[in-house]
């Protein structure tokens, strides 16, 4: 290629290099017809694609069309991604509701439920668990829980809920065994008759436990980075101190004794001392409250963790949990708890404060439901915040507990199933 034609291109490429150029350009005064019939005669003569001018079209309507047709597809990919991302919650909580309700349909007297109670736990998005603490060492004859409690995870109201329950509440357990404590009912029967016991003394719909043993409850803590307590007298400092020897020894640790009163963190076997203290203030009451401090935190923290952090804690725990749940239910149980926006827990405790007596029978203590009907309805109040009428069976087993206090029962001949 010549001098004067690689010029022509490289102006026409870049009109502003006619300002460079080396030559002094004169006027064409010829006539313009001329000028465009010369043009296309050389076009026509030298077809040649190295030399054809770079004349593009007008490259405005091809981007802007281009660029339409990205925000179509942009649009329209948003739009998949939202509608699989619900359908995939829709098919998610649907499942994993649908595996709480699933053991509803069945016998439902293997559970203790009462059908009222089953047709309304089937119209709300609430799951309950049951947590039972044993005392499960070596050395001690029988299980005996400690704590019982019911987790709630409430998927309508987005709470996370832990009620108590009393262990020496007086409560119809089965024919055989009649009329006891509740924490009797797993000594007697493990935690199917435990179920069982609460299911129709509360009138509740719980198909699902975890048992946690002292390991459990020392290793939750630790995994979790500890938990802050509040030992508020000299008294309670030396109760926490006397039974953390005792959990040292039998757990195998080495955790250093508590030296003041006031808020404090603690490890693992420090908070199980402070849980198992029972013998200053209201007793079995202050005790079900420590319990619930500890419970909420480790609860809590475990929510805060990332996924990986949350398997290692549920592998650490596992060998020291007996439950119903499979691995990947707990997971599914997590996973929707920390999609809750609130990680903070409502507490309560049944019977409660104003439904409550001590009293003794045949020179046994017992908490007594005053009256059991009213502590259902409360109950329902605090986990489903609507009303409940509770079902035949409770108000039998109310009214029986109701005429037993007042000495007038035969629970011999009770007709309770």
């Amino acid at each position: 290629m010549n001098n004067k034609k690689k010029s022509v291109i490289e102006n026409r490429r870049n009109p502003g290099s006619k300002k460079t150029s080396n030559k002094t350009l004169r006027p064409d005064t010829r006539p313009l017809k001329t000028i465009k019939s010369e043009t296309k005669s050389k076009q026509k003569s030298k077809p040649q694609s190295k030399t054809k001018p770079v004349i593009l079209p007008d490259p405005l309507p091809k981007k802007k069309k281009k660029s339409n047709g990205f925000l179509k597809k942009f649009s329209r990919t948003i739009l998949l991604i939202i509608i699989f991302l619900m359908a995939t919650a829709f098919a998610v909580n649907a499942f994993f509701l649908g595996n709480v309700t699933n053991d509803l349909k069945g016998n439902l007297s293997k559970y203790g439920i009462s059908s009222e109670a089953a047709n309304f736990a089937k119209q709300h998005k609430i799951v309950n668990v049951a947590v039972f603490g044993v005392d499960g060492r070596d050395d001690v004859e029988g299980d005996r829980t400690d704590t019982i409690m019911i987790a709630t995870a409430d998927y309508e109201h987005s709470k996370v809920k832990v009620a108590s329950l009393m262990r020496d509440t007086y409560v119809y357990i089965d024919k055989k065994y009649e009329f006891d404590k509740l924490n009797a009912a797993y000594a007697y029967g493990g935690p199917d008759l435990a179920l069982k016991t609460i299911n129709q003394n509360f009138d509740t719909t719980i198909t699902d436990y975890v048992t946690i043993d002292f390991n459990a409850m020392v290793s939750m803590v630790n995994a979790v980075g500890g938990v802050t307590i509040d030992i508020e007298t000299d008294e309670e400092l030396e109760w926490v101190n006397e039974y953390l020897m005792d959990v040292n020894e039998k757990v195998g640790t080495g955790s250093p004794f508590l030296e003041e009163t006031g808020s404090q963190t603690v490890d693992g076997s420090q908070a199980l001392a402070y849980c198992r203290v029972r013998y200053v203030g209201d007793g079995d009451f202050d005790r079900t409250l420590r319990q619930r401090v500890v419970f909420e935190q480790v609860l809590s923290k475990a929510l805060d963790l990332d996924l990986k952090e949350q398997y290692n804690l549920l592998m650490a725990t596992l060998p020291y949990v007996e439950t119903s749940l499979s691995t990947l239910e707990m997971f599914k149980y997590g996973a929707n708890l920390a999609l809750m926006p609130s990680k903070d827990i409502e507490q309560s405790r049944f019977p409660t404060d104003e439904l409550i007596s001590l009293d003794m029978l045949d020179g046994v203590s017992y908490v007594i439901p005053d009256t059991l009907a009213e502590n259902i309805e409360a109950f329902y109040q605090f986990v489903y915040e609507t009303d409940y009428t509770p079902s035949d069976t409770a108000l039998e087993i109310s009214d029986e507990i109701k005429a037993t206090v007042k000495g007038t029962s035969n629970t011999s001949g009770s007709d309770i199933e």
